[in-house]
């Protein structure tokens, strides 16, 4: 199963199991540590734990076949080396899950069999601390050979508490500590100002939430937090969970993220407000968590020990009374240069819209330039498809062969045949948001996005919320091409079914509420609707079936020209 991400891109295969299999121990280790002592059920439970612990250390890798430093390298291996170990999210997952192992049930293990325990802890020495501080290959940690993104918080907030609960040399764990915070330090410095994340909001649970984790396990180490958690930029990042949220569990999903995050830690979350000083961002938490028990875990979500315990010791969490999501009216990130507005504050029934700049080099990139997304009543309908189920070619030479990474699929130009290539020089220009008390917008200009052959000078797009009795959201776009072009076309992926009414006017509508009006210049644009049929997992379980792209094509596309695409709420 390992070999057979080299062979035919699977990565399932071999991750389904190895999670199973860490689902299994941490599941022991909490029942064992739950079930009354000198009990024949606590016996058992702690030989499924020796069981477990000794299951992992027999494991000739604990990376996962994806990331593996040998399959990738340049020779194409199909198995691991136990000699080279590559230290990767699964590695790290493991140390901090047989870490915590230790910490809680280590003495009955010892009085199981010492070996055991030292097995463990050697077994997090040799794989994970030492390649830690004694190579210097890890992109992740200061962005040398990959971005700076959710693995350098995610990776060091299990390595802080691994050295803390098995590193047994006061120099090493000195040394490890060092270096992690110094990794931290360069994660930081990339980090946008204003708190928001390229990656998204599904992606946010292991950015922003695993450096507060970091933040916490320091603060724990050291007896003070040191002022930390009021720091602006610490502050904005816990906010972003609250700026994106759309409503009834959908969230603004630029990038590769999914429009409904999977494996949120809303009692994270709720720490995260109450140690920034932001009972906006503990309500939210709160309201997420609804009517469900406050401890149990997800039950089809991963069973992560770490936060589990977390949970179970948080007794402000536990007694938290019931909150109403905040649902703020206006969020601007300028940094990231994403705009989210809705027609009103604190309720979900009206129009969103959220629409980015940015450019396309970011962390889980789609070239996506200028797109937007529209929803209404907590449901979007002008949409990001997301991303499929993993494989070899979502990160490698072949990503934007992908259909759902490109710019023919996001709800932005196509100008002369050319879509907006991948890379950081393909970015929007002249960004700048403007409100006013019925108005929220954001203006671009896409013309560096696209390629010198696409013959765009400027290509300037508004998109703007209207609140009031007449609520909207409107595209404006205008622009000027070198020549007239030989095809110009507007995209919208839309979920729902479309229909078309007119030359200018269609409707997405949906069984369980409210739709759509769209209209726009149909004296200058034709108007085809083409169906996109899902069958990836990964896709159905957010759209349905499939989703649908609605085609704008110029009828004779000059030089110059402008258009508005309008969309306003269809009564039931």
């Amino acid at each position: 199963m390992f070999a057979r991400f080299a062979r035919d891109g699977d990565r399932a295969g071999y991750q389904t199991p190895v999670f199973a299999r860490r689902a299994r121990l941490a599941r022991a280790v909490l029942a064992t540590a739950m079930t009354p002592e000198k009990t024949s059920r606590r016996a058992a439970f702690v030989d499924e734990v020796m069981d477990g612990v000794w299951n992992l250390c027999e494991e000739t890798t604990w990376a996962w076949p994806a990331h593996d430093f040998r399959v990738l390298g340049p020779r194409h291996g199909l198995l691991p080396d136990p000699h080279h170990p590559t230290l990767d999210l699964g590695a790290s997952g493991t140390a901090v899950l047989l870490a915590l192992t230790d910490a809680i049930v280590g003495d009955e293990l010892d009085r199981c069999d010492p070996l055991v325990r030292r097995r463990l802890r050697a077994e997090v020495s040799a794989r994970v601390l030492r390649p830690y501080l004694e190579r210097n290959e890890w992109g992740w940690y200061d962005g040398t050979t990959a971005k700076l993104n959710n693995w350098n918080p995610w990776i060091h907030s299990e390595l802080l508490l691994a050295t803390a609960l098995t590193e047994e040399s006061d120099d090493r764990r000195a040394a490890l500590v060092c270096r992690i915070l110094q990794g931290l330090e360069n994660y930081l410095r990339a980090h946008p100002r204003d708190g928001g994340c390229d990656e998204g909001p599904h992606y946010w649970w292991r950015a922003g939430a695993s450096l507060f984790e970091c933040l916490e396990t320091v603060s724990s180490l050291l007896g003070t937090d040191a002022g930390v958690f009021s720091h602006p930029l610490i502050r904005a990042m816990a906010r972003y969970p609250v700026s994106t949220w759309i409503g009834d569990g959908w969230a603004v999903n630029f990038a590769d993220g999914p429009a409904r995050p999977r494996e949120a830690e809303p009692a994270l979350l709720h720490r995260f407000g109450r140690r920034t000083g932001q009972p906006e961002v503990s309500a939210h938490a709160r309201a997420l968590r609804g009517n469900a028990d406050a401890a149990l875990p997800a039950a089809d979500g991963a069973f992560d020990l770490r936060r589990a315990v977390d949970v179970l010791l948080d007794t402000e969490w536990r007694t938290a009374p019931p909150a109403a999501l905040p649902l703020p009216e206006h969020t601007w990130l300028p940094d990231t240069q994403v705009l989210v507005a809705r027609a009103e504050p604190g309720t979900v029934r009206g129009l969103l819209v959220a629409a980015k700049g940015g450019h396309n080099d970011e962390s889980h990139n789609h070239n996506d330039v200028g797109t937007f997304i529209i929803a209404l009543d907590a449901h979007p309908l002008v949409i990001d498809a997301g991303v499929g189920t993993y494989r070899k070619e979502t990160f490698n030479e072949e990503r934007y062969g992908i259909w759902s990474m490109t710019s023919e699929y996001h709800n932005v130009p196509h100008v002369n045949g050319f879509g907006q290539p991948p890379g950081a020089r393909f970015r929007a220009g002249a960004v700048a948001a403007h409100r006013s008390t019925d108005t929220d917008e954001l203006t671009c200009d896409l013309a560096p996005a696209y390629p010198s052959q696409a013959d765009v000078e400027s290509w300037f797009r508004t998109v703007r919320l209207v609140r009031g009795s007449d609520e909207r959201v409107e595209v404006d776009d205008a622009w000027t091409c070198g020549t007239p072009p030989g095809s110009l076309a507007l995209h919208l992926l839309v979920s729902g079914v479309l229909t078309i009414e007119s030359d200018g006017a269609g409707r997405v509508s949906r069984p369980d509420g409210r739709g759509l009006q769209l209209t726009w210049n149909g004296d200058e644009f034709e108007a085809d609707v083409e169906d996109i049929p899902l069958s990836d997992a990964a896709f159905t379980g957010v759209w349905g079936a499939s989703v649908h792209r609605l085609v704008l094509t110029a009828r004779r596309p000059g030089a110059e020209g402008s258009h508005t695409l309008v969309a306003r709420p269809l009564n039931p």
